[in-house]
């Protein structure tokens, strides 16, 4: 866990200089339809299991794991998702199903390495078709082709004729790869149509979405450099947009939409979009952004950071920019982008910068900066935090969000309180907290039931995989606060509160608070 308190800003350092200080969606099944869970597990017949899956069956990784979600955005869940990948659940290494499973997500995510390791131990059927798709992924087209030519000499494989096509394609072969097309056309015309493209600039294929499946044909639809649907673009993995996102002949502004999607997953970094912003994107808050930072007026930079803030790309910017935004200088005149640079490197996860920027607003703007305190809070746990301070915080909200003041309130009371933290008093107009009928109606009877009793018998492995599931793939933002209150209460109470504090930071700046 003390990589994850590095990599998460979740140290126990003390914050020394800070003074005291929707509707709901449909429940997601996850039993099958039994009369009562504990019934269910006593019918179950138990593997020997230890550690992280210990106490779970056999078959709730067979019905769920792979309901797993693949694209998400928040920085904690991706650890506790990659922590579920990690810990291999072992009754069921022997199992296809569950090894080809595990695989296809460490290759949608973009864990490449990782993903040709686990292959590779693995009695998986089609494995030379598997490397091959993670070296296209990883855009080695030299050892991809090289693959190729191996395994021709082996099979005459109608997908390894094709693929040796587009390799001769790439040696500059053009003549020979198009005379192996047309001949590969009068036998099995089949998926060809891609192909065909690199010899005839006059064929313009249309995208289709199966292309996605396809590691291969994607790195040809590359190659020919066409557009892809920006809707398209919202349903492809990780890797994919990854692949798309380093592809120089892609139109540029494909490549930046799917390189802020493949950031926002985990799968590029920062620097890689701060690169391809010097070019013309078309995008225009992160161009201006580009443009202003390079002589940082913040008059000029307020308007920009509140634009991010309302479209929930504060992580996104401190992510690209932060060579940039640690160049900015406390001052009177940068003062007012405080509470934006606060926001931005605590959801990046830069914690020092955080720190410093939170100390200069609350030195020279106390009344203003207690909005950020309860934030910097869950980063800084030993900086003082109490009634005082929720009532001052409350106080600003009425003052500065007085539409939204008691559901703001309402939202982080219950979030401190499912952390063991003291909730405090409620605000005048919040709303009640919901019966315990209320909250079972919130999820799925048999699905609360399962989560209650993996959290009373601290099976960890077994809350981690249906909080993720639960959540699934709904962006923070849009999370309901009651739901996403049992859940971060389920981490706390299974042992993962640094994980649960940073979660609660992350969904309290989605949701604006």
């Amino acid at each position: 866990m003390k990589n994850f308190l590095n990599k998460l800003i979740l140290c126990g350092g003390a914050f020394f200089l800070l003074k005291s200080g929707s509707a709901i969606s449909q429940p997601v099944s996850l039993l099958p339809q039994r009369n009562d869970v504990q019934d269910q597990h006593s019918q179950l017949i138990l593997q020997e299991q230890t550690g992280f899956w210990e106490g779970t069956p056999p078959l709730i990784i067979e019905t769920y794991f792979s309901k797993l979600p693949v694209e998400i955005s928040s920085i904690t869940l991706r650890h506790l998702y990659h922590e579920v990948l990690k810990e291999k659940y072992g009754p069921l290494l022997q199992n296809s199903t569950y090894e080809k499973t595990l695989f296809s997500y460490l290759e949608k995510i973009g864990h490449l390495e990782q993903a040709k390791e686990f292959l590779l131990e693995t009695n998986l059927p089609d494995k030379d078709h598997l490397l091959l798709d993670l070296q296209w992924l990883a855009g080695d087209s030299k050892k991809a082709c090289e693959k190729v030519t191996h395994l021709l000499r082996a099979v005459a494989d109608e997908e390894w004729k094709k693929q040796n096509i587009y390799c001769l394609y790439l040696n500059g072969e053009t003549e020979r790869g198009k005379i192996a097309a047309e001949l590969l056309n009068e036998s099995n015309p089949e998926g060809l149509f891609l192909i065909n493209a690199l010899f005839e600039s006059s064929v313009s294929p249309s995208f289709d979405a199966s292309l996605n499946d396809s590691p291969f044909l994607l790195t040809v639809w590359c190659t020919i450099g066409h557009d892809i649907p920006e809707e398209s673009l919202k349903t492809m993995s990780p890797s994919s947009l990854a692949l798309i996102a380093r592809a120089e002949k892609m139109p540029l502004q494909t490549r930046l939409v799917a390189a802020e999607k493949a950031l926002q997953s985990g799968a590029l970094k920062g620097e890689f979009l701060l690169n391809l912003l010097k070019h013309e994107t078309g995008d225009e808050l992160l161009e201006k952004f580009t443009q202003e930072l390079k002589s940082p007026n913040a008059e000029l930079l307020l308007p920009l950071f509140e634009k991010a803030k309302t479209e929930n790309k504060l992580g996104l910017v401190a992510q690209i920019f932060k060579p940039f935004f640690a160049k900015i200088e406390f001052s009177s005149e940068t003062l007012p982008l405080a509470p934006y640079m606060v926001r931005a490197f605590l959801e990046a996860g830069e914690k020092d910068l955080a720190q410093k920027w939170g100390a200069f607003f609350m030195r020279e703007s106390p009344e203003d900066a207690i909005e950020v305190l309860p934030l910097l809070h869950l980063v800084f746990p030993k900086n003082q935090w109490g009634e005082i301070q929720l009532q001052a915080w409350q106080l600003y909200q009425n003052r500065v969000h007085s539409k939204i003041a008691s559901q703001n309130s309402y939202t982080l009371r219950h979030v401190l309180e499912a952390l063991g933290e003291e909730a405090g008093s409620p605000l005048k107009g919040e709303s009640p907290e919901p019966s315990w009928r209320q909250k079972k109606a919130l999820f799925d009877e048999k699905t609360a039931d399962l989560l209650d009793s993996a959290v009373k018998s601290k099976r960890r492995g077994e809350v981690l995989l249906l909080v993720l599931i639960l959540i699934g793939e709904t962006p923070l933002k849009d999370l309901v606060p009651d739901i996403f209150i049992h859940l971060v209460e389920s981490l706390n109470k299974v042992g993962y509160k640094d994980e649960a504090h940073f979660l609660a930071l992350e969904y309290l700046i989605a949701q604006g608070i």
